[in-house]
């Protein structure tokens, strides 16, 4: 069928392109060529007019049919390391095994280097061997420098677009051998249906050979993934014969996910997306970062900004991960968001990862809203939320969890297994080693975080709480008498994301911080968008925010105009609560144990004040904004913290 479909085209294009006199033209004369009817009788062919005779009579030949160009043959790292360096001599290193399942040991001399690749046949372990001779010494952000440093140049009008294999580096871009301490960390945070993975990112890599020293060279501007070649077609072309599976289908009918994997030598990877094609491209682009070092696209913006501490995870795998699990609770707690209150603008969550595989992870907390309270309801004795925006209400639901992770650890020694702390040496009590958290936003934060975010009005430069917590930590004053700061280790965008912008927002701005208290510092989380951006959610932003600890049965629903619930009740988030939450923890500290010394705390100003090294560093914080050009911390009024436990 899909032959007849061509050969009409071809007759279509054919009979535009044949030399027909014009419509309006008169009878040919003598000596000009009649075209031939392509119909009736019985001809076989079609003629046209080639060229006048020498002897008046016009000349003909038959049509030939136009051939159709085949695909460009995928090109293998043999052939890229061939056109690099011409000439290369593999030699047969050992051949073992039995006779129906050989292995053989080939090998090549690079820049005086010997790499060794080892395979079934000699064929893929020349292969292997290229592969490794390109990863050892193409240490450069795209092939144009690569190709300077090989004493190579290009022509100045190639096209760095082009899906033509003649510009063979394009396939290897980027390849580098990261440190093994060191891992490579990629993502790709679009926001749209293109496909990305971090290519500038600084790596630790093998050290450049002498031969290959050249000065600094300028850095061009980054060029897109060569048309038509996906990550699909790019990694079936290094391991053909890979199967990728269909793992799941969640989210909002507007806004549908699709998650497929494929294992690529060994190694198991996901990719989400919209459609399960996008899935199958970010899941085959997962894989082409991680075993092949190859990344497809370089646009700044879109790439991760890497942490500067313990980073466990590929910011990829993680983002899509924290992404899922946070839209999945949501998910359950509002019946597949069937619920009226599935209705919101913004959604937040955090996330606790306990080791190196992100399988592991937990939802901690969840919740939505973007408004704060009317000020005619403010209340004096803790007892509404002043601030229902979505990432504050989800750090209020984290510390619910950080008191109950408290109170088992005091309950007995077996129950200290299970908490996420222990005794610290300094005193006081510390997360464990592998503990992170992760937080989660649909959407930009508010203020200098989205300013120049696509679609948006630009805002007024406020400073959104995640830059607070960057340096003071999200345990807040109260709970540092009993803990040492802790930080999140990420911070990843649904939507509208921007590394330069969030991550100036975050705490570049404050980098002039100083004389910090002992172990508070300027974090700098991994930030991160995620592969399959979340839709813009419709409708106008409802007046009401949910909030979900683990643990909870259900989702808290509250006004956000008076920040209590519908039948007026107090918030289990707000300070009065949490309050009673500290009273009761700090009964059960043994004095020596406390990180600061409180003796008979009586109001809950008091207890925060307390906190002393916590107020130091929330000081040394507001110095660094006014150092920084960006005006004074607006602080709520001291009456609504006057108040205490007793009637």
């Amino acid at each position: 069928m899909d032959r007849v479909c061509s050969s009409s085209t071809d007759v279509k294009e054919n009979r535009n392109l044949d030399n027909m006199p014009p419509k309006d033209s008169s009878t040919p004369g003598p000596g000009e060529g009649i075209p031939l009817s392509n119909g009736g009788g019985g001809s076989t062919s079609r003629k046209r007019p080639l060229e006048e005779g020498s002897n008046g009579h016009s000349k003909y030949r038959l049509k030939k049919r136009r051939k159709t160009p085949g695909p460009v043959l995928p090109k293998n790292a043999l052939m890229q390391l061939n056109e690099i360096k011409p000439g290369l001599q593999y030699m047969l290193l050992s051949q073992t095994g039995p006779v129906h399942a050989p292995l053989f040991v080939m090998s090549v001399e690079v820049n005086g280097q010997i790499f060794e690749g080892s395979g079934p046949t000699k064929k893929k372990a020349k292969l292997h061997a290229a592969e490794k001779a390109l990863r050892s010494f193409v240490q450069f952000p795209n092939a144009s420098e690569a190709h300077l440093a090989m004493g190579r140049t290009l022509s100045v009008n190639t096209d760095f677009t082009s899906d033509q294999a003649d510009f063979p580096d394009t396939l290897f871009n980027g390849f580098e051998t990261p440190d093994k301490s060191e891992p490579p960390f990629y993502v790709g945070s679009n926001g749209d249906d293109s496909f990305s993975s971090s290519g500038d990112v600084s790596l630790s890599a093998s050290p450049v050979p002498a031969s290959l020293t050249q000065p600094p060279l300028p850095i061009p501007p980054p060029f897109p993934p060569p048309s038509g070649k996906n990550p699909v077609m790019i990694l079936n072309e290094l391991r053909p014969g890979l199967k990728y599976d269909f793992l799941s289908e969640s989210g909002e009918s507007h806004a549908k996910s699709f998650v497929m994997s494929v294992v690529v030598d060994g190694q198991f990877f996901e990719g989400s997306g919209r459609n399960k094609k996008l899935a199958k491209a970010r899941a085959a682009q997962s894989a082409l970062a991680t075993v092949f070092n190859l990344h497809l696209d370089q646009t700044p913006s879109r790439q991760p900004v890497l942490s500067e501490g313990l980073q466990l995870h590929l910011p990829q795998v993680l983002a899509d991960a924290v992404s899922r699990l946070v839209l999945g609770k949501f998910s359950d707690l509002t019946d597949n968001f069937s619920s009226p209150h599935a209705r919101r603008k913004v959604l937040s969550g955090v996330v606790m990862t306990t080791g190196t595989d992100v399988k592991d992870a937990k939802v901690i907390s969840v919740s939505t809203g973007t408004k704060c309270i009317n000020g005619e309801y403010m209340s004096d004795r803790g007892l509404a939320l002043n601030d229902c925006h979505a990432e504050i209400i989800s750090r209020r639901s984290l510390l619910r969890f950080l008191y109950a992770q408290l109170e088992l650890y005091l309950n007995n020694k077996e129950d200290q297994k299970k908490s996420i702390f222990q005794r610290s040496e300094r005193g006081g009590f510390r997360l464990k080693d592998t503990v992170q958290f992760h937080l989660y936003i649909s959407t930009s934060p508010c203020g200098d975080a989205r300013i120049f975010s696509p679609h948006e009005p630009v805002l007024e430069d406020v400073l959104p709480s995640p830059c607070s917590w960057n340096v003071v930590g999200i345990q807040g004053s109260l709970l540092s008498i009993f803990v040492e700061p802790i930080y999140f280790s990420s911070i990843i965008l649904g939507s509208l994301y921007h590394g330069d912008h969030l991550s100036r927002a975050m705490y570049q701005r404050i980098s002039n911080i100083e004389d910090l208290p002992p172990l508070y510092t300027l974090n700098k989380p991994l930030l991160s968008g995620i592969s399959n951006a979340e839709a813009r959610q419709p409708g106008k932003a409802p007046n009401f925010s949910v909030n979900w600890t683990v643990g909870d049965s259900a989702i808290e629903v509250i006004n956000a105009t008076t920040g209590k619930d519908e039948l007026g009740r107090p918030s289990r988030l707000c300070k009065h609560a949490l309050y009673c939450r500290w009273m009761r923890v700090h009964g059960k500290v043994p004095p020596h144990l406390l990180r600061t010394k409180i003796t008979k705390p009586t109001t809950y100003h008091e207890s925060k004040l307390a906190a002393k090294e916590y107020q130091a560093a929330k000081a040394r914080l507001f110095t660094a904004f006014i150092k920084a050009g960006l005006g004074a911390w607006v602080e709520k009024p001291t009456e609504q913290d006057q108040f205490s436990l007793t009637p």
